[in-house]
C-alpha cells in the first residue's frame, strides 16, 4: 500500500506538475494572443492612417493639378473671347467712322451747293450794311444836334 500511495503521490505530483505547466502555458499563450491582438490592431491602424494620409495627399495633388489646368483653360478661353469681341468692336468702330464721315461729307456738300457767292450778292450785302451804319450815324448826329439846340435855348 505504501507503494500504491507512493505511486499515487507520484502520479498526483505528476498530474499537478502537468496541470501547472499547462496552466502557465495557457496563461502565456493568452498573454501572447492578447499582445499579438493589440499589436495587430496597432499595425492595422497605423497602416490605415498611412494609406489615408497618402490618399489625401495624392488627391490634393491631383486636384491642384486639375485646378491649375482648368484655370489655364479658362484664361485662354477668356483671352480668346476678349480678342474676338475686340475685333468685332474694331469692325463696328470702323463702320461707324465710315458712316459718320460719309454723312459729314454729304452735309458739307449740301452746304457748299447752297452757298452762292457772287460779286453782286457781296456788293449788295456790303451796300446794305454800309447804309445801315450811315443811317445810324445820321440818327445819332441828329440826336446830338437836337440835344445841343435844347441846351442853347435853355441858356
Amino acid at each position: 500500500m505504501n507503494r500504491k500511495r507512493h505511486n499515487s503521490n507520484r502520479e498526483w505530483k505528476l498530474v499537478a506538475r502537468k496541470t501547472v505547466i499547462i496552466f502557465f502555458l495557457l496563461i502565456g499563450c493568452t498573454i501572447h494572443v492578447t499582445f499579438a491582438n493589440s499589436d495587430m490592431q496597432s499595425t492595422i491602424s497605423s497602416w490605415f492612417d498611412t494609406k489615408t494620409n497618402e490618399s489625401v495627399k495624392t488627391m490634393e495633388e491631383e486636384l491642384n493639378h486639375v485646378k491649375q489646368q482648368q484655370l489655364e483653360r479658362l484664361q485662354t478661353e477668356i483671352r480668346s473671347q476678349m480678342d474676338a469681341v475686340d475685333q468685332e468692336l474694331q469692325i463696328l468702330l470702323d463702320q461707324q467712322i465710315t458712316e459718320r464721315s460719309s454723312e459729314l461729307e454729304q452735309y458739307a456738300d449740301e452746304i457748299i451747293q447752297e452757298i452762292e457767292i457772287s460779286p453782286d450778292n457781296t456788293n449788295e450785302e456790303i451796300q446794305t450794311k454800309l447804309d445801315v451804319i450811315i443811317n445810324q450815324a445820321k440818327e445819332e448826329m441828329d440826336l446830338l444836334r437836337k440835344d445841343n439846340k435844347t441846351e442853347l435855348e435853355e441858356e
